[in-house]
């Protein structure tokens, strides 16, 4: 570097003394010094500082969502990263083309493998890892959905709620004042410690334990039912009906058509949860 330089200045002008040649040599260190701070600093704000992208008027929502997020500590850059050949991509055109805008997306899209690097090992609605669970091994591994697709449906807000799941899952509602607090996950939850996603009858007694209906005794006809089977919760009324009861005990009802009239109903003669008639 330093023979380049003074071939530069034997170039410019041979009648400069030694002394000048050092000065004008010492002043292009300088510059050089000065010029690789600057790109590194200049670097470090285009890569590692989330004021930069909120420089731009169209992140001012993005970047508030984020600074209220639970990934405020983390920065942009680290989970939306532009590949090297799209950097060069869009430099090229901002400084030789007329046309300024950003196409979309430019570096939006976040693949699961990013996501994986904190959350990986998690221990998600505090029981087991997401590695390990059961709702993200279907997902991810089987119907091969990216974590955004759940995670993120606004911008940074990463807590999925039932809108994700009803994109997929169409049919499959909460209806009712009295289930209000419930949600899909409740009921669902992803990172259980269970073999599936259909809630047993504990899931269901931890919020119905409550209820005087909801008590039976182990020796019921029905104890080893599971609510489902004859509450369908996801219908508008979970309370079961006549055609619940059919599903299964169709013979006895023909089989004593005087005592089943056709308008009474079961719960009529059969208390719930217990099942014997009165």
């Amino acid at each position: 570097m330093y023979k380049f330089i003074y071939k530069i200045i034997d170039r410019l002008d041979r009648g400069l003394s030694p002394r000048d040649k050092m000065v004008i040599v010492a002043m292009m260190l300088v510059i050089s010094v000065l010029g690789i701070v600057l790109a590194v600093r200049y670097y470090d704000y285009i890569q590692k500082n989330p004021d930069f992208c909120s420089s731009c008027h169209l992140m001012e929502e993005a970047h508030r969502a984020w600074k209220l997020s639970g990934h405020s500590h983390i920065v942009c850059q680290d989970c939306h990263q532009l590949g090297l050949i799209e950097q060069n991509r869009l430099l090229v055109k901002f400084v030789f083309t007329t046309d300024r805008r950003t196409p979309e997306p430019h570096g939006l899209e976040t693949p699961w493998k990013l996501c994986t690097k904190c959350h990986w090992d998690e221990a998600a609605q505090g029981s087991i890892t997401v590695n390990k669970s059961i709702g993200h091994a279907r997902h991810i591994f089987m119907e091969k959905m990216a974590c955004l697709d759940c995670h993120s449906r606004t911008v940074h807000a990463f807590r999925p709620d039932e809108t994700a799941c009803i994109r997929c899952h169409e049919g499959y509602k909460i209806h009712g004042i009295g289930k209000e607090g419930a949600t899909c996950l409740v009921c669902h939850p992803f990172s259980a410690n269970q073999e599936g996603f259909i809630p047993d009858r504990e899931k269901c007694l931890s919020c119905h334990r409550k209820s005087a209906r909801a008590v039976f005794s182990e020796k019921a006809p029905m104890a080893r039912l599971n609510c489902y089977e004859c509450h369908t919760p996801h219908d508008k009324c979970a309370k079961p009906g006549n055609k619940d009861c059919l599903r299964c005990h169709t013979r006895e009802v023909l089989s004593r058509k005087a005592v089943h009239q056709k308008e009474g109903r079961c719960t009529g003669c059969h208390k719930a949860h217990i099942w014997i008639g009165s």
